[in-house]
C-alpha cells in the first residue's frame, strides 16, 4: 500500500453529523499526510501566551488597599484620632484580609500579567501586611513573646524589622526613578516613613516616630491618588488625572537612530 494514501471508510447515513470525532477521522482518512508526518493521536491544549491572557491591571487593587490601611495606621500613629500608640488592635482584621491578601492576590497577577515590578511590591508587601495582622492574634506567640522580653529588646528588634523594609522600600524608589512624580512621591513617602518609625524605635523617641507616621499618612493619601490614576480617565470620567510623566525614554531603532517614545 502506498504510504501517502490512508484506508478509506464507508461512511452511512447520518455519519456527517456524528460529531466532531468522525470529522477528525475523516480528515485524516481523506487527506494524505505530508511526506514522514504521521497524524497525532491525541490534540493537547497548552496556556495562550501572556498577551491573550484576559487578566486586568491589578496595580489599583493593589495600591487602594496599601493606602487605605497605610492612611489608618498612620493616624493612629501620630496621634490624630485615637492618641499616640493605641488604637492598631483594631486594625487586625483589616491587615490581614484587606492591606495583607488583597494586596497579596494582587502581587501575583501582576506576576501573571508579565509585570515583575509591581509583582514583587504588592506581594511583599502584602505578605508583610498579614504578618502584621497575626502578630495581633492571641495565640501566635508574638504577644506572648513581647510580655515576657524587656521592652528595649523589643524595641530594638522592631527597629531591626523596619530597617530592613527602608532597605527594600529604597530599592523600590530606586526603580521608580523614570517613572512618573506620583510614583517617585509614593515610594519617597513610604521610605522616609520607614526610616523616622526605625529611628524612632530604635532610640525610644517619640517625636521621630510620629514624623515617620505623618509622612506615611502622605504616602497612603499618594497610593490612593495612584490608584485613582488608574481607574479615573477619560472612558468614564471627565479627563486623565495628572501623574507627572516627566522622563521619556529614547529608544534606538532599527536604523540606528534614536526616537521617543
Amino acid at each position: 500500500m502506498d504510504h501517502n494514501t490512508g484506508p478509506q471508510v464507508t461512511m452511512t447515513p447520518g455519519d456527517e453529523h456524528s460529531g466532531s470525532s468522525n470529522s477528525q477521522e475523516e480528515h485524516k482518512n481523506h487527506i494524505p499526510p505530508p511526506q514522514g508526518y504521521t497524524y497525532p493521536s491525541e490534540i493537547h491544549i497548552v496556556a495562550p501566551p501572556v498577551q491573550f491572557r484576559r487578566f486586568g491591571n491589578a496595580a489599583a487593587l493593589g495600591l487602594i488597599t496599601f493606602g487605605i490601611c497605610t492612611v489608618q495606621e498612620s493616624m493612629m500613629q501620630t496621634g490624630m484620632s485615637v492618641g499616640y500608640g493605641h488604637g492598631y488592635g483594631s486594625m487586625t482584621a483589616q491587615s490581614i484580609t484587606v492591606a495583607g491578601i488583597a494586596q497579596l492576590l494582587a502581587g501575583l497577577w501582576q506576576l501573571a500579567n508579565g509585570d515583575t515590578f509591581e509583582g514583587a511590591a504588592f506581594t511583599s508587601f502584602g505578605a508583610s501586611w498579614i504578618a502584621k495582622g497575626l502578630a495581633q492574634v492571641p495565640g501566635t506567640g508574638v504577644l506572648a513573646y513581647q510580655q515576657t522580653e524587656s521592652p528595649e529588646t523589643v524595641r530594638r528588634q522592631q527597629g531591626i524589622i523596619a530597617l530592613t523594609w527602608s532597605i527594600w522600600v529604597l530599592i523600590l524608589l530606586a526603580g521608580n526613578v523614570k517613572s512618573h512624580v506620583a510614583n517617585i512621591v509614593l515610594f519617597g513617602t513610604l521610605n522616609l516613613q520607614l526610616d523616622f518609625s526605625c529611628a524612632g524605635t530604635w532610640l525610644n523617641h517619640e517625636r521621630l516616630i510620629k514624623t515617620g507616621g505623618w509622612f506615611g499618612f502622605f504616602c497612603g493619601l499618594s497610593a490612593m491618588y495612584n490608584a485613582a490614576a488608574i481607574l479615573l480617565n477619560e472612558e468614564n470620567f471627565w479627563f486623565n488625572l495628572p501623574v507627572g510623566n516627566w522622563y521619556t525614554p529614547v529608544i534606538k531603532g532599527e536604523d540606528d537612530g534614536l526616537y521617543a517614545v
